[in-house]
């Protein structure tokens, strides 16, 4: 996810738009499913399945709509990353993430059914937000505008959504291609017509990168179908709010080895930043600490709280 971000980043700067770079990283991610959907027999079984519950109404429709977070994310990542960097945009995100998952995993969106909630899960959010408010606060001192860190929060926040969606399709067709391939489906065609609208607009398409050290930008849907397809093989298993935190543990330190290897101008990592990484990744270890389970329990654990895969919906 943190090297999706820079090349998205780095994409919307040289197309002109951040809507135009999403539009790319949808079509290289759309490609790759797509290719792997064709050659598996095994997964156009499962799309057929899918179309299939989709008549007869055993799935919902608006289970599909999963993509059109993914959308908001990857133009997230190209409008605000040539800004903050890479390490902010992931704990403005991830702050997004953790609040969405926890209230997620509290309803009966996720493919695992409803989880209880402990107090060390609590905890461990409160010290998560806690640190990325702190880095907030530092960046928004030094001048950034309030919607940077917000818009990355936001879409944060809609991709624990995304995660249950893509989690319903996969348990329901038994393929995560098929989820995955849902997701670029959707997120590329609500992009065409946002494209189209700028383009009407006035608004220019500059052309693609022409330096030969520039071509891995343009893979940041590739990237993002790895992360989609393990995100929906796993969310079962894990429930939203711990895939989330796990997820946030690898984004956060690649994305501070991106700004401290490869640093743009913003993207400089202070002692501010690192501290609210180590603060973060605290917070993850509070929230999947075990809790003694017994007679005398006030809260249960929250794994052991999670319905069987024979009660799964």
């Amino acid at each position: 996810m943190s090297l999706q971000g820079r090349a998205n980043g780095l994409l919307g700067q040289v197309l002109g738009h951040a809507v135009f770079a999403a539009l790319v990283s949808f079509f290289v991610g759309l490609l790759c499913v797509g290719i792997a959907l064709t050659l598996s027999a095994r997964s156009r079984a499962a799309g057929r399945r899918l179309i299939a519950l989709l008549r007869d109404r055993t799935l919902p429709w608006w289970m599909l709509l999963g993509g059109l977070s993914g959308c908001l994310v990857v133009i997230a990542q190209a409008t605000t990353i040539p800004r903050i960097g890479v390490a902010m945009f992931t704990m403005a995100f991830v702050s997004g993430q953790v609040t969405g998952g926890l209230i997620v995993d509290a309803t009966d969106l996720p493919p695992g059914g409803r989880q209880r909630l402990s107090v060390l899960r609590i905890l461990g959010v409160v010290i998560v937000l806690a640190s990325l408010a702190f880095a907030a606060g530092d960046r928004l001192q030094s001048g950034i505008p309030l919607w940077t860190p917000l818009l990355p929060l936001v879409s944060g926040a809609l991709t624990s959504v995304q995660q249950a969606f893509n989690g319903h399709i996969r348990a329901a067709t038994e393929s995560a291609v098929v989820a995955t391939t849902v997701n670029f489906t959707v997120g590329f065609a609500a992009l065409v017509i946002g494209t189209f609208v700028l383009l009407v607009a006035g608004h220019p398409w500059r052309g693609f990168p022409t330096a030969p050290d520039q071509w891995w930008i343009l893979l940041g849907g590739a990237f993002g179908v790895v992360f989609i397809a393990l995100t929906t093989v796993t969310v079962a298993r894990l429930g939203v709010l711990l895939l989330s935190l796990f997820a946030l543990f690898g984004n956060l330190v690649g994305a501070l080895a991106l700004d401290v290897l490869l640093p743009i101008p913003g993207s400089d990592v202070t002692v501010t930043t690192v501290l609210s990484a180590i603060g973060v990744l605290i917070g993850i270890v509070v929230t999947i600490l075990p809790v003694p389970v017994g007679p005398s329990s006030a809260v249960r654990l929250s794994s052991g709280s999670r319905r069987g895969p024979a009660s799964r919906t």
